[in-house]
């Protein structure tokens, strides 16, 4: 099988050769090229050509112009965001500051700032050129909604005044939707919602404000994966008949090390798919490669050969990752005899 038909058959529930690799690199595929983090926001054509390179060296099965798209569409929102050569980028002034704020905040023209500009050329070029499926990346309403005010602020106002918090998700819904659309209209054919602050927030407040709104955004792509951050079982557990039975589309939830594969598998009945959960932070970018190797047999073990499965990182792989570690992850991916070894 070749990447194409590998990742939607996977995404199918059908027979596949081997797990699909969903490598979820960014800023470490100019890294590895000598580039610094900023080119990779702004600089079309090196960016596009990182990415390709990428693919051919390590041989995974997705592409994608950068899965940490946060900064950028806040930045396109209005917000003023620092790109620095040396590290990833942050905000330093956001969108909304007081609930006054909220009418500011406005579905915005991603064509006219730079960052987002870049992806969406990038993603139309990597479409058409690349050897596997483009996926295409936004935050999640939640995390957005985290993005746009500051964290501090949003986390007060779950409590204090719940309605405009739901006021200011129910816009980043309406940004992601026209986010989405775009990148789709790129050629991109998966999308990846992702969800990184949601393990702080309760399984009420997470089904309150994260996935009673997903519907709104799982229409727009046949192939939609769900990338949620932390040990969120509690979060899963309290809304997975809501996954199983409302959202529509979702086709796998990618999840970290803290998260045991097998027991989630069960708990979505084999009806989602789970991709996951090699370790980013400590056997990714600190261990050695047979660390790798070893971790990634574990998860397709713990997977049980269900052909739903991608092999995948917790979170996005850090530009300090070496080389040889991703190479490692898609090497074992590939070995014939892995469920018996």
């Amino acid at each position: 099988m070749n990447s194409f038909e590998r990742v939607y058959a996977c995404l199918e529930g059908k027979p596949v050769d081997r797990p699909p690799v969903f490598p979820q690199t960014g800023d470490h595929d100019g890294i590895i090229k000598g580039l610094t983090y900023d080119v990779m926001y702004h600089d079309l054509d090196q960016a596009v050509q990182a990415h390709l390179d990428a693919v051919d060296r390590y041989g995974y099965d997705f592409v994608t112009m950068q899965p940490e798209p946060s900064w950028p569409v806040a930045e396109a929102c209005g917000a003023t965001v620092t790109y620095p050569p040396n590290k990833n980028p942050w905000i330093t002034d956001y969108v909304v500051q007081t609930e006054d704020d909220l009418d500011k905040l406005t579905v915005p023209d991603f064509m006219a700032t730079t960052s987002t500009r870049v992806i969406i050329e990038g993603t139309k070029i990597l479409a058409e050129r690349a050897s596997v499926p483009t996926v295409a990346f936004s935050t999640g309403p939640t995390t957005m909604a985290l993005q746009l005010m500051p964290y501090v602020e949003v986390m007060k106002r779950i409590r204090k005044n719940p309605e405009f918090v739901h006021g200011l998700v129910s816009r980043t819904v309406d940004i992601i939707r026209a986010w989405a659309l775009l990148l789709k209209e790129a050629g991109a054919t998966v999308f990846c919602i992702c969800e990184h602050d949601v393990q702080m927030l309760s399984p009420k407040n997470y089904k309150e404000f994260t996935v009673e709104y997903l519907p709104r955004i799982l229409d727009i792509f046949d192939y939609n994966v769900m990338h949620i951050c932390g040990n969120v079982m509690r979060q899963i557990e309290y809304t997975v008949d809501d996954m199983l039975n409302k959202l529509q589309n979702l086709s796998v939830v990618n999840v970290s090390p803290e998260v045991d594969i097998a027991e989630l598998q069960k708990l979505l009945q084999g009806k989602i798919g789970v991709a996951g959960n090699i370790d980013h932070i400590q056997v990714l970018p600190q261990q050695g490669p047979e660390d790798v190797k070893k971790a990634v047999r574990a998860a397709i073990r713990a997977s049980g050969g269900d052909s739903r499965f991608m092999v995948a990182p917790g979170c996005e792989i850090t530009a300090d990752t070496p080389t040889e570690n991703v190479l490692a992850m898609v090497e074992a991916a590939k070995e014939e005899d892995v469920l018996g070894s």
